[in-house]
């Protein structure tokens, strides 16, 4: 097993393991950093980044976002996973299954309770991680479970087939800069000139659709002045979940935009840890208990 162990600045009681190759596929070695807790074994929880599905790094905004979430007791593995310029939906949601199934067979050595298993994205992550939540990977059994028992979802986009026509709730966040992407990042990540042109794939790849009765507790947090993916996105499918009986909560963080540093704060990351510890350990308390506004 790969991996380099590394300091954690403020936080000793963090262990991180960087660059451990979880999958290799044609050209590429695929990597998760690991950020394990004193107590262990710890439950495990999946970090899948945003960035359009087209750029991003599972080490961005780590020492604001993850270091306390593992700080607060929840093991988290940064995955890396292709980006749509290196390989079209569904890769990367294989990639993450595939991050699980290999962080359960090695949870003994690595000091994780893997039994149970979290996910938490945002926006492209975001997405993914809700795919991953309620789209079980039936293929092939024996390849080993991929699946997961909580999700958290920030600001995701979750139906594919609105992105044409959503209308931002306040202006573009200040990392987005120069014209937008053509294609699309969601035409990019179907492999498509656009959209509409491959619409049963983008349903297909849509998380919206595939809501059903049995999935996982979810927790979504979205800004209400969203400039870049609407928080119509996590309102509806929060409905869609609840209207089926699935345990879901959505936090809306007023004025706050895509990727605002008001995500990063204690209050959510707060929520976020007792949620995915209430979900993932059966001695603590029941699922949605601490999980904010619902």
């Amino acid at each position: 097993m790969t991996g380099r162990p590394a300091p954690t600045g403020d936080l000793p009681q963090v262990t991180v393991r960087r660059d451990v190759v979880y999958r290799s596929e044609p050209g590429i070695e695929l990597q998760l950093d690991l950020y394990l807790p004193a107590a262990r074994p710890a439950p495990l929880c999946v970090w899948l980044h945003g960035g359009g599905w087209l750029r991003g790094s599972r080490s961005a905004r780590a020492a604001e976002r993850l270091l306390p979430v593992a700080a607060a007791g929840v093991a988290i593995a940064a995955v890396q996973y292709r980006l749509s310029g290196e390989a079209t939906f569904p890769a990367p949601l294989d990639d993450a299954r595939a991050a699980v199934r290999w962080l359960r067979r090695n949870a003994a050595d690595l000091g994780l309770a893997a039994d149970r298993v979290g996910v938490w994205g945002g926006s492209a992550g975001g997405h993914l991680a809700a795919l991953l939540a309620l789209c079980p990977d039936e293929r092939d059994p024996e390849l080993g479970d991929s699946s997961v028992q909580a999700a958290v979802c920030w600001f995701p986009v979750t139906d594919l087939t609105l992105r044409d026509t959503d209308v931002p709730a306040g202006p573009l966040p200040p990392f987005v800069t120069g014209p937008p992407d053509v294609p699309s990042q969601e035409a990019r990540l179907l492999g498509a000139a656009s959209v509409p042109e491959v619409a049963d794939a983008a349903r297909a790849a849509s998380p919206v659709t595939h809501v059903h009765p049995g999935a996982p507790p979810f927790l979504l947090a979205h800004g209400d002045r969203d400039g870049l993916v609407p928080s119509e996105h996590s309102r509806t499918f929060h409905r869609e979940l609840r209207a089926r009986g699935v345990p879901a909560t959505l936090l809306l963080l007023a004025g706050a935009n895509h990727e605002d540093p008001a995500f990063d704060t204690p209050p959510v990351l707060g929520t976020v840890s007792a949620f995915l510890r209430s979900t993932l350990l059966a001695d603590e308390a029941p699922p949605g208990a601490a999980a904010g506004v619902s």
